[in-house]
């Protein structure tokens, strides 16, 4: 136990120090590159050629509408240094320098939490231990280019297609510089995984006691929220078209999940009151006793905005911190229409909600 929580500190501390230098100097790299986005419009009304075109490099001077010039990239270079004083090349060079202590913390850390790997009891730490090895620090400028090529071309000049497809300068620049703001930006999507995994890390090895089985719950679980719109679509193609079950709300999700549930764990019970919190108490969805997991079940359904969900498990949360048998509270919300607008920054900010009493985890699916 010592030993992981010497680690965590050991982490947090260098993740801290990476923070206040070279995240607060890539956070201002960020906005100076992000204040460019009227000036890269500009880029895109000047633009009077085609893609796959011979006057792809085509474009309006700006000091005289009526005239048509060629340019290539280092004009809107040029605009950028002359206009903005920036220079693009050494922004890079910043922050390729800027990232080089992250990319070394990042191996460090997967090293050091390695004791965690193919634990059973840490499946979903393992998924985001995975996540961190596999991270990309932002985009690159090719990836944007293909977004902004379009799939049919016309070409009315064969020797626009004997040249292959040359990309319009403007777009090339904004690709960059895209590539660029992108890289800056990384850097908080991984802060955010870090401090997630090393929260719910310790929650575990700090724990009083683990059940026997919480690994087996831990990957059954996980893999029951993942699948649940797979096995339901596969339950509406019944032989000969028989009847079925039809989700049209919450309790029709739950419902189904109290069947499965019942496949893998013996003692699933539902509908126990928690204490009160605020002069009030609730129900909840399933409780998983032998393994101190509460399921709370939600269903997306038409006027219930992000913030709505959130505040209404927030809530929740707030309630199973009093209860004496939850010490993992797991959240599924079923959102087959896709209504949400941030699902995955509010999977992000509930989790953060986990602290020494109650580890949280929000599963919003499919």
């Amino acid at each position: 136990m010592s030993d992981i929580s010497h680690i965590i500190i050991s982490l947090r501390t260098e993740l801290k120090k990476l923070e206040s230098n070279q995240g607060k100097s890539l956070e201002i790299t960020y906005e100076t590159l992000n204040s460019l986005s009227e000036l890269t419009e500009e880029f895109e009304k000047l633009w009077v050629g085609g893609w796959g075109q011979t006057n792809y490099n085509h474009y309006q001077n700006p000091k005289n509408y009526n005239e048509i010039i060629q340019v290539n990239a280092d004009y809107f270079y040029d605009i950028l240094s002359k206009k903005q004083k920036i220079n693009v090349d050494a922004l890079d060079r910043e922050i390729t320098k800027d990232l080089a202590p992250y990319k070394k913390f990042q191996q460090h850390l997967i090293t050091e939490l390695s004791i965690i790997r193919d634990n059973e009891n840490f499946t979903n730490e393992n998924e985001l231990l995975k996540s961190i090895e596999d991270f990309k620090w932002g985009f690159d400028a090719s990836d944007y280019i293909k977004l902004r090529r379009p799939s049919q071309i016309p070409i009315y000049d064969i020797r626009a297609l004997n040249r292959g497809l040359e990309t319009p300068p403007h777009i090339a620049v904004v690709a960059y510089l895209v590539s660029l703001t992108t890289k800056t930006y990384s850097v908080i999507n991984f802060e955010e995984i870090v401090s997630r995994i090393l929260r719910q890390v310790e929650l575990k090895f700090n724990a009083k006691s683990l059940p026997e089985n919480f690994g087996y719950a831990e990957k059954v679980l996980n893999e029951i929220f993942e699948n649940f719109h797979s096995f339901y679509n596969q339950l509406k193609n019944r032989h000969n078209n028989r009847d079925t079950i039809e989700i049209k709300d919450e309790y029709d999700v739950q419902d189904l999940l109290h069947s499965i549930l019942k496949l893998h764990f013996r003692d699933v019970r539902e509908e126990e009151y928690t204490p009160s919190y605020g002069g009030s108490s609730t129900r909840m969805d399933f409780l998983l006793k032998n393994e101190n997991i509460v399921i709370e079940v939600k269903k997306t359904r038409e006027k219930l905005s992000d913030k709505e969900i959130g505040e209404q498990l927030i809530l929740d949360v707030a309630h199973y911190k009093n209860h004496p048998n939850c010490s993992f509270l797991k959240c599924f919300v079923y959102a087959p229409e896709n209504r949400l607008k941030n699902p995955r920054g509010l999977e992000s900010d509930l989790n953060k909600l986990s602290d020494e009493k109650l580890s949280v985890e929000l599963y919003i699916r499919p």
